[in-house]
């Protein structure tokens, strides 16, 4: 693999719990260029956690976020902070649980052998909850490969998306009509925000996650539809 054009984004948020193994596994990987932490406004000590490990790494650097901007500013900072030369862009979450190298070799390698524009990973036999919630929607897996123009372009108009970002990469694709290729990731789980937080402040976050989820997806629904009542128009029909 050509370990001068991959570089890792991974946007973090209060994570001091989960991150250390995620970016110690990624650093370990010889074939990667590049590896960004974007930490969004952290109130616990995710910053200095993510500062301890990218000491061990050359290849890995933090930018810091004073204030929470939301996930998709931070991926959006993250593509921006890659070295000139990396033209493939994978982003990974920070509260991975089970990553392995041969996890990232499987969502690179469709990319690196051109068999389509973006890879999205779906979870397997990792926990039943987040097993079941990758099923019914896989397009909301954070774990993603893609060209970094193309991100570039994509993530631009999702800034303040939130955790709305991955349908809006989605919808994107969609609309663009990019070969997606979704690849197993066997073992691997992330914790549930009820586990990390609590139940109700659990509740409380996922509550807000949906909400910039859907609207996201209602935004992105409304750009398609005036589109394609562009064309009409401009066909006369």
């Amino acid at each position: 693999m050509n370990m001068k054009k991959v570089g890792v984004i991974i946007p973090a948020w209060n994570e001091e719990n989960d991150i250390a193994p995620v970016l110690n596994t990624v650093g370990m990987v010889d074939w990667l260029a590049q590896i960004v932490v974007v930490d969004d406004g952290s109130t616990d000590k995710t910053l200095e956690v993510a500062h301890e490990c990218a000491s061990e790494y050359p290849h890995m650097i933090v930018e810091h976020f004073p204030e929470n901007q939301g996930k998709g500013a931070a991926m959006l900072a993250g593509i921006q902070d890659l070295q000139p030369e990396i033209d493939t862009v994978m982003f990974l979450d920070a509260d991975l649980i089970g990553l392995t190298v041969d996890h990232l070799r499987i969502l690179h390698e469709p990319i690196e052998k051109k068999e389509c524009e973006m890879t999205v990973a779906i979870f397997r036999h990792g926990y039943w909850r987040t097993d079941l919630s990758q099923r019914f929607a896989p397009n909301l897996n954070g774990q993603r490969c893609l060209p970094r123009k193309a991100a570039l372009r994509a993530l631009a108009p999702l800034v303040e998306s939130g955790y709305g970002v991955e349908i809006g990469l989605t919808r994107y694709a969609r609309r663009n009509k990019w070969r997606v290729k979704y690849v197993g990731w066997e073992g691997v789980t992330h914790d549930m925000k009820e586990d990390k937080l609590g139940i109700r402040e659990g509740f409380k976050v996922r509550g807000g996650m949906y909400r910039q989820i859907l609207a996201t997806w209602l935004g992105e629904w409304w750009q398609e539809r005036r589109e394609k009542l562009n064309q009409l128009w401009e066909s006369g029909t």
